[in-house]
């Protein structure tokens, strides 16, 4: 079972598989800056998903773009810090519980936008 902090941390803070891993490999090095296409070559991802996933991770407050174009791991508190490090050790230890959390999150969502959905009846 996921402590609730981090679970709600994965299911705000990343929309994806793809965003975990994004978000680990910025955090493993964290002292260098990396251009898209670095990142690109090194998660063997497309552009579009990782320009996605670097939105995305950049509106959570976990990463940082300079001046350059080039993006950084930076989380915007300590706390952010602390649960992605926890995220690695789950991710890396129990990947399964991760993924689960993510589809939970995108189930909801569905769910709840199906509740408005017009039916030709």
């Amino acid at each position: 079972m996921i402590e609730n902090e981090l679970l709600e941390f994965v299911r705000s803070s990343i929309r994806s598989v793809w965003n975990v891993e994004l978000l680990l490999h910025l955090q493993r090095s964290d002292v260098r800056s990396w251009a898209m296409d670095e990142l690109v070559r090194d998660l063997r991802a497309s552009a579009s998903v990782v320009r996605d996933g670097l939105q995305v991770l950049h509106t959570a407050g976990l990463v940082a773009k300079d001046e350059g174009g080039h993006w950084r791991y930076a989380p915007a508190s300590p706390v952010f810090d602390r649960l992605t490090s926890e995220l690695e050790i789950l991710y890396r230890e129990r990947p399964t519980a991760v993924t689960q959390a993510l589809f939970a999150r995108t189930d909801r969502l569905r769910s709840f936008a199906d509740a408005f959905r017009l039916r030709k009846d």
